[in-house]
């Protein structure tokens, strides 16, 4: 049975909207590389761009000041992906208008992936997101 490919990092990258687009498509073509189907993976891309969206939105004070590192891993059983920022989470602004599209980022997460996991503290916050896989069984 072969090896499942090499993980997929990306650290330092600045939380501002054209490098996390750009580390989007990065992650679109790792995902794709791993054999994962285009639905699944579009699920994956999905919830793990949302989580960086949600750092640019909420990890740190002011435009381009901090940034975040992401970490994808491919198991016999799944994939995993690691986002982590260093900043203090900031209260959202509550939108006054009665609809509203913001404010359902965390339920995306939690609806496109198989398990989301959101912890944070004094040294940042930490949202891990697997997807579970088809076992794979030796030939």
């Amino acid at each position: 049975m072969d090896e499942p490919p090499g993980p997929f990092r990306c650290h330092g990258v600045q939380a501002v909207p054209q490098d996390l687009r750009r580390l989007r498509h990065d992650l679109t073509a790792w995902v794709l590389s791993v054999g994962v189907d285009a639905g699944r993976a579009q699920d994956i891309v999905l919830a793990s761009y949302e989580a960086l969206a949600n750092v640019a939105d909420h990890a740190y004070e002011g435009a381009g000041s901090g940034v975040v590192d992401l970490d994808a891993s491919v198991h016999r059983d799944r994939i995993e992906v690691v986002i982590k920022d260093h900043g203090k989470w900031r209260t959202p602004v509550v939108d006054p208008r009665p609809v509203s599209v913001r404010g359902r980022g965390l339920t995306l997460l939690r609806a496109s992936a198989d398990r989301a996991d959101i912890s944070s503290g004094e040294a940042g916050t930490v949202v891990t997101l697997a997807w579970d896989l088809a076992p794979v069984h030796p030939s």
